[in-house]
């Protein structure tokens, strides 16, 4: 008879504590969903594509940025994220999907990741994403988002690199909002790309 209201007593308590951590613990599947959010192709890029066919690498990102957490920094040795908003998918993909179908628009040929062209291709535009944060430096109250982006332009063969540089564009945010701040991630990166499009095309013969 102790042993079981030693026990009951034992229950009581871890009961007792569940109920008082139930204000401060996450528990699975608790709580409202992430709101998701996507990047845009451009509209009208400019440049004239041809037949020959590009394939864009998959991209390789900077630690701790190909997520499909929305990244911010109140420094830059400091790498955080949005609470309850996502992309809709790895910044990697995301970028290169947009990318790819902003290029198309041009006429341009164009494949993405290895084994997606049927044809082999006579150029490769590989991209590392070096920058995709909104910034909070100095205290701001509304960031500054920040899209940096190396691409290098091969030929397959004569294996060669035709070209290579580094883009970045940045955007003030106006407001603290997280529709306001994704819409200028989507401006920045469509900034980039539309450099990176004029930049690559007269490359591509």
């Amino acid at each position: 008879m102790i042993g079981r209201l030693k026990k009951l007593s034992v229950l009581t308590g871890l009961l007792v504590v569940v109920a008082s951590c139930s204000s401060i613990v996450d528990l699975p599947n608790s709580g409202d969903a992430p709101s998701l959010y996507n990047l845009t192709a451009l509209d009208n890029p400019r440049g004239t594509g041809n037949s020959t066919m590009l394939m864009i690498e998959d991209p390789t990102v900077v630690g701790g940025l190909d997520l499909n957490h929305i990244a911010r920094r109140s420094s830059p040795n400091e790498l955080q994220y949005f609470a309850r908003a996502r992309w809709n998918s790895r910044i990697s993909k995301m970028v290169q999907t947009v990318l790819a179908e902003s290029i198309e628009q041009t006429g341009q040929n164009v494949s993405t990741g290895r084994g997606g062209a049927v044809v082999p291709p006579k150029y490769e535009l590989q991209l590392n994403i070096r920058d995709f944060q909104a910034e909070y430096y100095n205290g701001a109250l509304r960031p500054e988002v920040r899209v940096r982006m190396a691409a290098k332009l091969v030929q397959m063969a004569p294996l060669k690199v035709v070209g290579q540089q580094v883009f970045e564009a940045r955007y003030s945010v106006g407001s603290d909002a997280m529709i306001d701040i994704v819409d200028g991630f989507d401006t920045a990166n469509s900034k980039v790309m539309a450099e990176i499009i004029t930049w690559c095309l007269p490359l591509v013969e």
